[in-house]
């Protein structure tokens, strides 16, 4: 099958295949930010940085982690560069989104109640955008192969009798793929995550039915209602994977999960603001895994169209 080229003059994006990965890196990295900066304010019965009627809030510091990732993509090439600019852009992102409730109330409410959802409703928003916009659909041929070049050209080796150089700790653990929370340490597996998965679902079920139970309102027959549908997806998935079909399994449990994250969350974090969000963390980790397993099927499943990928060109001295 040939590649077909774009018209002359006609701009053309070519997506990475890690771009979803990286972005769900992001959302982590974002996630834990905001929950480490929270604890540590409650902690410290939040402090002001800053004296003679300055104070240094931490959407600065937020915004110079966004800058730093900005200028490690621009500046360096590398996947391993890639995941450290995710992590830490996403730490920023975290600590800039943590401070939204200052902007949208006229008397500058950090606590203002609805701030967790807003948050959480952009962090939705941000992954839809890309699941929905850039990655609807697989990679074609052209990307695949533009892809596929890229990677043969960062593992081309270093000079002859150049000494390694040492790796950072922060870009140790960003060079390593999502499967891994450190060096030797697998996340569960397929059974045991979607185990966990339905004791995830189990659990958000019961807040729902209670407030339903109490009032039924029409926010909690929704709320209701989406959590015993993730439910209900969740139990076909279990039976899929009893029946043998492992792909169709993690489906949907992501369903399950993406459900969730779209709905229940946002109930969930409307009632419980800031300490809900624990919950919200398990549900997007739980996410990354099923995405990581059906990413790693789909790999081993691909069959090679391309052909081997041409050769890279020793280097002119």
């Amino acid at each position: 099958m040939g590649i077909r080229h774009a018209p002359v003059g006609r701009p053309v994006l070519i997506r990475s295949a890690a771009g979803a990965e990286r972005l769900e890196l992001f959302l982590v990295s974002a996630v834990l930010g905001i929950g480490v900066t929270r604890a540590f304010l409650a902690a410290a019965d939040y402090p002001e940085v800053g004296s003679g009627g300055l104070h240094v809030a931490h959407v600065l510091w937020g915004g110079l982690g966004m800058l730093t990732g900005q200028l490690l993509s621009l500046l360096f090439l590398g996947p391993r560069v890639a995941r450290l600019a995710a992590m830490i852009g996403g730490v920023g992102f975290g600590l800039f989104i943590d401070e939204v409730g200052k902007f949208v109330t006229a008397d500058n409410n950090y606590f203002y109640e609805p701030v967790a959802a807003i948050i959480h409703g952009t962090f939705v928003l941000v992954w839809l955008a890309v699941r929905l916009g850039v990655h609807h659909r697989p990679l074609n041929d052209r990307e695949r192969l533009v892809n596929r070049l890229h990677d043969r050209a960062d593992a081309v080796a270093a000079p002859a009798g150049e000494e390694a150089v040492p790796v950072a700790p922060a870009r140790r653990f960003a060079g390593l793929p999502l499967e891994r929370l450190s060096t030797g340490v697998r996340l569960p597996s397929a059974p045991t995550v979607l185990t966990a998965t339905a004791l995830f679902v189990v659990v958000t079920l019961g807040r729902p039915l209670v407030l339903l139970a109490r009032e039924p309102a029409a926010a909690h027959q929704v709320h209701a209602a989406a959590a015993a549908a993730s439910m209900l997806l969740t139990l076909l998935g279990l039976a899929r994977w009893r029946a043998g079909r492992r792909h169709g399994a993690l489906r949907l449990a992501a369903a399950a999960l993406v459900l969730q994250l779209l709905v229940v969350q946002v109930f969930w974090l409307l009632d419980h603001e800031f300490a809900g969000f624990p919950l919200v963390l398990v549900n997007l980790l739980l996410l990354v895994r099923v995405r990581t397993l059906l990413a790693t099927d789909a790999r081993a499943d691909r069959p090679t169209r391309l052909g081997p990928a041409p050769a890279v060109p020793p280097a002119r001295r």
